[in-house]
């Protein structure tokens, strides 16, 4: 299934329009605006197309609809790992370290993609793949960026995992 994604995501095809074996199902997606202004678009799939919780197999693809700057994707990670009480300053540095190695600067329709498998979570650049994080609780904890109960946006959370509440 991951060398199929890996494929997809290659060619830079959507996850829904790519044949799968089992397939990933989109679950739900919602574009962030803060204020006026729109930063991302975001799509969440697994294996069934339904949201069971943050584990595996998940999809997170964002499509970024303004430019910033990989320092601040970092950072923001940061902040949100510290805010969730998911920050651990050991583990959380390291993988911090690790993403600032693997991000790019995003420009606006740029696609930034996390691919969560049981053991190793992998990131994709418009298409191309950037490196991967063999850390099972790494994509539970980047994840609940967008996917905890708390999440910052909470309208944008439920779209994702298909509430519509």
């Amino acid at each position: 299934m991951l060398a199929t994604i890996l494929l997809s995501l290659s060619l830079n095809v959507p996850l829904d329009q790519v044949s799968m074996a089992p397939p990933m199902k989109p679950v739900g997606e919602s574009r962030l605006k803060v204020l006026w202004f729109p930063i991302y678009h975001a799509r969440l799939y697994s294996d069934n197309g339904v949201y069971d919780g943050i584990e595996a197999p998940l999809a997170l693809d964002l499509t970024y609809l303004r430019d910033i700057d990989a320092d601040d994707l970092i950072d923001h990670t940061r902040s949100e790992w510290k805010r969730l009480n998911l920050y651990d300053a050991k583990t959380s540095e390291a993988w911090l370290m690790k993403l600032a190695q693997l991000w790019p600067d995003v420009a606006s329709g740029d696609r930034l993609t996390l691919v969560m498998q049981p053991e190793q979570s992998v990131f994709f650049f418009n298409g191309e793949p950037l490196g991967n994080i063999a850390e099972a609780r790494f994509g539970e904890q980047f994840l609940a960026i967008w996917l905890h109960p708390d999440s910052r946006y909470p309208k944008l959370r439920n779209a994702l995992i298909g509430q519509s509440r």
